[in-house]
């Protein structure tokens, strides 16, 4: 995480050469590290081949029973495919690191897996989703934060966790004021102040210095938008 590769790979040759098959459970948990360290290293492939290795070896598992959702296992696997754009199964995978990290009340790497799931789903214009994700991520961060009596520690962990997801752009001040008065133009605003006047899109036109036309255009479009909100409503 301090991006101090080649020490960590050194830390982990010595608990573990990569290569060796892994027995026990902390052996299983050095494996992991070693596919994340790799992934890190640009080697989505490899992670991938690991993640998919240690999903098909789980201990516990009778012949035909479906394995059940390995979090952090499956967030690797989500996380190489996603670098591999391959961003379905990336998403199926995280999906799937989410399920079993919400079953196991996982916590700390739930929050992980909402970061990664967020990003998936921007790379795949799914704006709303990754919002979405991003926010369940931050809020179990503020959760996360009270558990930790430490300060350093956790004020450590808060600005390492913060920084950690994508900081949103400031909206463009169009976009500000159209969000300011629920998705209308200024030209927008002043036809719904004229409809509201009674006005005709005669009317209209005159004041607004447009076609007839044009204004006719704005009409339809203010009461298509308040049709949308009586059905909302």
């Amino acid at each position: 995480m301090n991006h101090d590769l080649p020490a960590a790979q050194a830390a982990l040759q010595a608990a573990m050469p990569r290569d060796q098959h892994p027995r026990t459970m902390p052996e299983r948990d050095i494996a992991l590290t070693w596919g994340e360290l790799v992934l890190a290293q640009g080697e989505a492939g490899l992670a991938l081949q690991m993640a998919e290795h240690l999903l098909a070896s789980a201990p516990g598992l009778f012949p035909g029973q479906s394995p059940q959702p390995i979090p952090h296992l499956l967030k690797l696997k989500g996380e190489a495919l996603m670098i591999l754009s391959h961003l379905d199964e990336a998403v199926e995978a995280l999906e799937d690191a989410k399920r079993g990290a919400v079953a196991r009340n996982a916590r700390p790497v739930l929050w992980t897996i909402h970061r990664s799931l967020g990003r998936a789903y921007q790379l795949l214009q799914r704006k709303d989703q990754a919002r979405q994700e991003y926010a369940a991520g931050l809020q179990l961060v503020e959760e996360l934060v009270t558990t930790i009596t430490d300060a350093s520690l956790r004020d450590q962990f808060e600005r390492a966790a913060l920084d950690s997801f994508p900081q949103e752009k400031p909206p463009l001040p169009r976009e500000a004021a159209r969000q300011a008065f629920g998705g209308l133009t200024a030209r927008e605003r002043e036809v719904a102040a004229l409809i509201a006047q009674g006005k005709t899109s005669r009317e209209i036109a005159d004041l607004l210095v447009v076609s007839e036309r044009t204004a006719e255009v704005h009409v339809a479009c203010q009461c298509e938008t308040d049709e949308k909100i009586r059905r909302t409503i």
